[in-house]
């Protein structure tokens, strides 16, 4: 496993030597390279043929003050997700859907410094095991959350106590919808500079928010979401202390038990 990823570190900070002359200094030490291995090898599955699945979607974390120069640079965005895909299949890492790389501000973020997480979709395909999708960050200092934020689906209250929440059918989300329309990965709500980004991962049907479908999303309260027509509320500044804070079903109900309200 070690070689593989090696190999595939080394092609992309190859690029980044030949590419990336917005970052100043010794390119050769920039951390890009290392922190998108990093992030695949922390979400990467094993698929029911023993193939590893790589997470299709990266989220490059930033400085507000450098985002500009990076949306700027598209094209290496661009040749970063190619020699990404082509390395890892050379290396026997097998990528679902080409990947997606996302740039993201956030304050806690020190000037020039980045940090990279990454998402795994895992569509249809079964898996036999898989590593956490995101490490929980909800307790690091500048929290990023807003308070008392939550979610209303099918009349049930979802409190949002994390700093990442991934919403989808499948059983190992932390907002199980039971629902065909949704996708098992959906879609995923972020705090950011106290609010919730909501991004659409690659979901079949669609991600909507007041009717228009998006990618990427900062949500305000009164939002209206719609996951492939399954509607879902967002709302702020009403707290609620007694629903589950993780890997709450939401649909149909679990014979023997009554809804939450």
């Amino acid at each position: 496993m070690k070689a593989k990823l090696d190999y595939i570190e080394s092609r992309l900070q190859a690029l980044i030597e030949k590419t990336v002359q917005r970052f100043g200094g010794d390119t050769a030490q920039h951390p890009l390279a290392h922190q998108l291995v990093n992030a695949m090898q922390e979400s990467l599955m094993t698929g029911d043929d023993g193939r590893l699945i790589a997470p299709q979607n990266y989220i490059i974390l930033l400085n507000p003050q450098d985002l500009p120069t990076w949306q700027s640079n598209t094209g290496l965005l661009d040749s970063l997700k190619n020699t990404l895909e082509e390395a890892a299949h050379e290396a026997g890492i097998l990528f679902e859907r080409p990947p997606v790389i996302r740039l993201v501000a956030e304050a806690d973020i020190q000037p020039d410094d980045i940090r990279v997480d990454a998402l795994n979709t895992a569509q249809e395909h079964g898996s036999t095991g898989s590593l956490p999708l995101y490490r929980d960050k909800s307790r690091e200092p500048h929290d990023p959350r807003p308070r008392n934020a939550f979610l209303i689906v099918y009349e049930t209250t979802f409190p949002l106590r994390l700093a990442v929440v991934n919403i989808g059918r499948r059983l190992d989300n932390h907002l199980i919808i039971d629902d065909p329309r949704v996708s098992r990965a959906h879609a995923q709500l972020r705090a950011v500079q106290g609010h919730y980004v909501l991004f659409d991962v690659d979901a079949t049907g669609g991600t909507y928010v007041n009717g228009q479908r998006i990618t990427q999303y900062t949500l305000k309260p009164g939002d209206v979401i719609s996951l492939a027509g399954v509607p879902i509320i967002y709302g702020e500044d009403n707290p609620v202390d007694d629903a589950p804070s993780g890997g709450n079903t939401v649909g149909l109900p679990v014979p023997g038990e009554t809804p939450q309200e």
